[in-house]
């Protein structure tokens, strides 16, 4: 089970060097990482002395059954006719605010409201401590993998000539919901042929051929937290050319992940990586960063990439997710969630991937 009542102890000490007197969170993935609530509303008012959940009446019961570290208020109306008596008590005159996540429409709505108290832009305070997993995040992580894995080597035999991209999708959700998941983390992306070189690709009616090179690129949830899985494999015999860029890639993804160390620099990570891509001369089909945190969210800090100005910590869960794209050809991703431990790292994924598979 999550601390919820430490990360908000944790919270609180990270708030002294903020120069607000409470902290009002209204992110939902941060509401869940702070309380454990799962719902369309909530939000968490924060002061060094107290944390109070609030909600509507649809979530009243919810909140009384999921909510951990804090006291529960039910406002009927708006969120203000709670917050201000809050805001009152505790002598709140600077209320820090979640800058890369309430909208100007929301500020420009709550800040008449309570007139007497400055809202202050913060950035970054709880997503800077989800970037490192506790025990219990990284078992439903790996829970989560787990039927990723699963799900990938059972998708196998539904990659036949006459499948279309769309079915498969489909029959990936599915069946990942069938053994647990509580939902995908993303919408599968299955692309085939020449679409496989299409970086994020939504999954159409094309219909599969022998010779196609095949990329699948899926996850799901458990307890709240994301998988992220890609695999390619090639529909009949490969040709040259799809083993010399499948090889390619898993080059470079070792090196990648060989990388993944404490202290080690996400923009270090990435160059291990794309350097094994541009000295074969492919470095121009390497298109996007080399991976990023998985956690709540599937896309989340820290980030491994030529700009990132993240440094691995124990407890970082990344994806290594180098890839070469061929526009008119097809292309080639293999991607694992990886662990850094306090020596070096953990490959969280088991999907084969040690060769190009050819169904």
């Amino acid at each position: 089970m999550s601390d919820h009542v430490g990360r908000l102890a944790r919270l609180r000490d990270s708030m002294d060097g903020l120069g607000v007197d409470a902290l009002l969170v209204t992110n939902l993935t941060n509401v869940r990482y702070l309380t454990g609530f799962s719902g369309t509303n909530g939000q968490v008012f924060v002061t060094a002395e107290r944390a109070v959940f609030l909600t509507d009446p649809r979530y009243e019961a919810r909140a009384a059954s999921l909510v951990q570290g804090a006291d529960i208020e039910i406002y009927r109306a708006r969120l203000t006719d709670r917050l201000s008596p809050l805001l009152e008590v505790s002598g709140t005159g600077r209320l820090g605010i979640e800058a890369k996540t309430m909208t100007i429409d929301y500020r420009d709505d709550l800040a008449p409201r309570i007139p007497t108290v400055d809202l202050v832009p913060t950035k970054g305070v709880i997503e800077d401590m989800r970037k490192v997993k506790d025990p219990a995040e990284v078992k439903a992580i790996r829970e989560a993998i787990a039927l990723g894995d699963r799900a990938f080597t059972w998708v196998l035999d539904r990659l036949v000539p006459g499948e279309t991209e769309r079915s498969i999708a489909i029959d990936l959700e599915m069946k990942m919901r069938e053994w647990g998941a509580d939902e995908v983390s993303f919408p599968p992306i299955v692309g085939s042929g020449e679409l496989s070189a299409h970086i994020h690709h939504t999954p159409t009616d094309r219909e599969l051929q022998k010779g196609d090179l095949i990329l699948v690129d899926f996850g799901c949830r458990r307890d709240g937290y994301c998988s992220d899985l890609t695999r390619t494999v090639v529909l009949g015999a490969a040709t040259d050319e799809q083993h010399e860029i499948y090889d390619l890639v898993l080059q470079a993804q070792l090196a990648g992940i060989s990388a993944v160390s404490p202290g080690v620099a996400g923009s270090a990570v990435d160059g291990a990586a794309r350097t094994v891509i541009e000295t074969a001369g492919r470095g121009d089909q390497f298109g996007h960063g080399l991976g990023h945190g998985v956690g709540l969210e599937v896309h989340e800090e820290p980030r491994l990439s030529r700009i990132s100005e993240d440094t691995l910590t124990p407890g970082n869960v990344v994806t290594v997710e180098p890839g070469v794209y061929v526009q008119g050809t097809g292309g080639v991703r293999i991607e694992d969630c990886v662990l850094a431990t306090q020596d070096g790292c953990e490959v969280l994924s088991e999907a084969p991937k040690d060769e190009l598979i050819e169904l």
